[in-house]
């Protein structure tokens, strides 16, 4: 864009969400603010839905529900999405015991059906990204279909059951968190080349909370379409329980405005940002990826949107856009979305929901 013409955008710096960790992806959406764009002066934002936590299965939740740490986590989310894909394992070889005592190395497979690939943790990089010496440590490593367990156990002492909740656990995995993980390209985990194989996943429902956070809103207190599903679907893989291939997605939203206007007006006649009300942004993105999504189990499909009492139809806001921040690929009968973790400043890498208030339209801009 020249700017240099009579216009110009503005992105507005402060409207940045504070747990932001990507506001330069959000600002993917500002080629799709220029695209078809004639009106010279324009309010837009982009909201990207984001991990606040590691995908759990319905089991795991179960397990997780009363953790101290995990529930305040959660407490920042309030938006949800109940997925599905078949139940993935760990796989080891022979001896893989002395192999790791003997290389300092854990090489493992993850399988899911018929598709697997290969990695291996590197205990001697993960020690030092605690800052500890690996000859000052003893290490107890646990090895399982569904866990890996890191533990430091301290020199002069021998593992005891009873004094698990002592020992330094350095780190942990299930597979949907060694894939997460993998994401994020940590040094200590190597090879997974194939991880976003293993990212896609059924889309049976989305909500939000706009009351209580999403742990208490989907798995402390009874929710309705959580037991609908776990009594009406049944299980992709033969031998599977339905309780561990269901997956519990919680997510909280990151904002970015951008401001539109011409080169001799004041910015601030714009007035402050329309961010503050995140609850708001939050009810209007159940809507958007309700409406493109047609998930099975939301009865209500916001077909009016985005005319809505509780979003931002009646903001100020012109255009906006939803995406999400991860590699995550969901899929309903009807259509298919693709999230995309850092993509590269301002290039549009994933798909998107953009509205138009003005139109009234709603479309999934599909990059691949």
């Amino acid at each position: 864009m020249d700017f240099k013409e009579c216009r110009r955008v503005s992105l507005d710096q402060d409207s940045i969400q504070p747990n932001a960790q990507n506001a330069n992806a959000q600002y993917a959406a500002y080629h799709w603010t220029l695209y078809r764009m004639q009106r010279l002066k324009m309010r837009s934002q982009a909201h990207q839905i984001s991990l606040i936590y590691l995908p759990i299965s319905n089991q795991e939740a179960e397990w997780l529900k009363e953790d101290p740490e995990v529930q305040q986590i959660l407490s920042e989310s309030q938006l949800y999405f109940i997925g599905q894909k078949p139940e993935s394992i760990f796989a080891f070889e022979e001896n893989i015991y002395e192999k790791v005592k003997r290389t300092k190395k854990i090489p493992f497979k993850i399988e899911l059906g018929e598709l697997s690939d290969e990695g291996e943790i590197n205990i001697e990089k993960l020690i030092s990204t605690r800052n500890l010496n690996l000859s000052e440590t003893n290490l107890k490593v646990e090895l399982g279909k569904k866990l890996i367990r890191i533990w430091d156990i301290g020199l002069n002492d021998a593992f005891q059951e009873e004094k698990r909740g002592e020992y330094n656990l350095l780190e942990w995995y299930t597979t949907e968190k060694m894939i997460t993980d993998r994401s994020f390209e940590p040094n200590h985990l190597e090879g997974l080349n194939n991880y976003k194989s293993f990212t896609c996943y059924h889309l049976h429902y989305i909500g939000i909370s706009k009351k209580e956070d999403s742990l208490k809103r989907l798995v402390i207190k009874p929710h309705d379409k959580r037991l609908r599903i776990l009594s009406n679907e049944h299980p992709l893989e033969y031998g599977s329980r339905l309780t561990d291939e269901l997956i519990l997605f919680f997510f909280n939203i990151e904002s970015i405005e951008i401001k539109q206007h011409e080169l001799e007006d004041n910015i601030f006649d714009f007035g402050k940002n329309e961010l503050e009300d995140k609850i708001r942004i939050i009810a209007d993105a159940e809507k958007a990826f309700v409406k493109i999504l047609d998930t099975q189990y939301n009865v209500v499909k916001f077909k009016k949107y985005p005319i809505s009492y509780d979003g931002l139809y009646n903001s100020s806001v012109e255009r906006y856009s939803y995406s999400i921040n991860n590699d995550l690929t969901f899929i309903t009968p009807n259509n298919k979305i693709r999230g995309k973790r850092n993509v590269v400043y301002a290039q549009s890498a994933f798909d998107f929901i953009a509205i138009d208030k003005k139109d009234e339209t709603v479309e999934l801009i599909k990059i691949e």
